[in-house]
């Protein structure tokens, strides 16, 4: 009897600890399910082989492609600015290299009326570095600016029709034409003129400008809107034509590069890590098909790193519409399907290798679905315009490949979502019409001081 209880205590706690390993199991898979993307870093460098001078322990320095042309580099969509973006001129939302869109400014935009007006609630806790409050007139005026003036965003921002203000923390864009593009008016700096301050515009991040020197840097200081990681940062036009120079030196906490050209020589200096973060550009499929099965069917036929690896010698593989990292995404919601009433297809495509590789990898798997296919090539540069082929492999980003009515149907369907649903809803919505089916995207190549604070950068 003793032994039998002891068994029973033992089976007991063997048990209990199977079902401990289960959930620790469970909450690593979660874990990492939860991230729900790809790593960024594809190297990791070595912090020890980092030499600075003690001069430069304090300073982050960030080197750019472009020359910095005027002492308004907020108004250019550059590398630059990009980073002004980040760390001195937040703005409306932040939309980052995985499309994910966070709240900056305003605390809620809602779109209305079919994509023909959005609602915007800013965040009445945020202060420009002078410590004034950010209202809906500053707001207001700071797009005013920017729709003024001849600047990068000038384009963009002709989209917009009015905004009104209602009240301290609500404008009201009202839009010209109804576009998925429309979101990336929210997405552009917001400056603000300071009576204290007559050099140069505020914002709301934790820096402010402290000079700009035409063609060759800006240098940020600290402001009062929270903590800063280092006492200087510069953002400095980068000399690209000596690249042993430009690695061995280290004057740069951070820049773009050719993975061609650099890539091997960055590895081999081993003092950086190089993240690849992916771009809206890349390799789809255009489909003119009504059959929503067949449609389905050719998206799982393409779907995985096997296929990319065979047609693309470029960029990475991605399984969503709009970013190749984050899950939920395209093929996350993309149901099955099936070739039942479909036999023949005809696909066209350009003179470009990848595109020519595409459609032998997809004719092949096509054969041996039982579907006969006929080749259409273009032999131009690029598929022209109002094709009739059922399938196209076409080249872009993913809103060129959109149809006159998508952008409608799309808010129609989503009226009255909130900004930070957008690309979510976008990744739905792209599988379940299923006339654009995602291949590749194009990548940019990132180095970083190993073992130095990025967080204000990559975050």
């Amino acid at each position: 009897m003793k032994n039998f209880k002891m068994d029973k205590k033992n089976k007991i706690i063997a048990l209990i600890v199977v079902f401990l390993i289960a959930v620790v199991i469970g909450l690593i898979i979660a874990f990492f399910a939860g991230k729900g993307q790809r790593s960024h870093v594809v190297f990791k460098g070595d912090s020890s082989k980092v030499n600075l001078k003690q001069d430069r322990e304090d300073t982050y320095s960030i080197g750019v492609s472009t020359s910095i042309a005027d002492n308004h580099p907020y108004s250019h969509d550059d590398e630059a600015a990009a980073v002004l973006k980040k760390l001195v001129y937040e703005p409306l939302i932040n939309i980052d290299g995985n499309y994910k869109i966070t709240y900056c400014n305003a605390k809620s935009i809602t779109f209305n009326k079919e994509g023909r007006e959005a609602v915007v609630k800013l965040n009445t806790d945020k202060t420009y570095s002078d410590g004034e409050k950010v209202k809906a007139s500053n707001v207001a005026q700071s797009y005013r600016w920017f729709r003024s003036q001849d600047n990068s965003y000038k384009d963009l921002l002709t989209r917009i029709s009015s905004v009104k203000v209602t009240d301290d923390e609500t404008l009201v864009f009202t839009f010209n034409t109804v576009d998925s593009r429309n979101i990336t008016i929210f997405n552009i700096p917001i400056i603000y003129q300071s009576l204290k301050e007559k050099d140069y515009p505020l914002g709301t991040g934790k820096y402010v400008i402290d000079s700009v020197k035409a063609y060759d840097n800006i240098t940020l200081k600290p402001g009062k809107n929270g903590n800063c990681s280092y006492k200087t940062v510069t953002i400095k036009t980068a000399d690209f034509s000596d690249k042993t120079r430009l690695i061995k030196s280290q004057d740069y906490d951070m820049f773009l590069f050719n993975k061609d050209e650099h890539g091997d020589a960055i590895k081999k200096n081993k003092a950086y890590d190089i993240y690849e973060y992916g771009k809206e550009t890349g390799w789809f499929l255009k489909l003119n098909i009504k059959n929503k099965d067949t449609k389905n069917a050719i998206g799982k036929l393409v779907e995985g790193e096997e296929f990319f690896k065979k047609t693309s010698a470029e960029g990475i593989y991605s399984d969503g519409m709009t970013n190749a990292y984050v899950k939920p995404n395209y093929y996350s919601y993309l149901d099955s399907g099936n070739f039942d009433k479909t036999k023949s297809l005809t696909i066209g495509h350009d003179y470009s290798a990848i595109a020519k590789n595409i459609y032998k990898a997809l004719a092949k798997k096509l054969k041996e679905e039982g579907v006969k296919t006929t080749e259409k090539d273009y032999g131009t540069e690029e598929v022209p315009k109002g094709f009739n082929d059922d399938i196209t492999v076409a080249y872009g980003a993913y809103q060129d490949m959109m149809g006159d009515t998508d952008a409608q149907k799309f808010f129609k369907e989503n009226n009255g979502m909130d900004a930070e649903d957008f690309y979510d809803c976008f990744e739905k919505f792209f599988a379940t019409e299923n006339n654009i089916v995602p291949i590749s995207k194009d990548t940019t190549w990132v180095a970083f001081l190993a073992g130095r604070d990025n967080k204000e950068i990559t975050e």
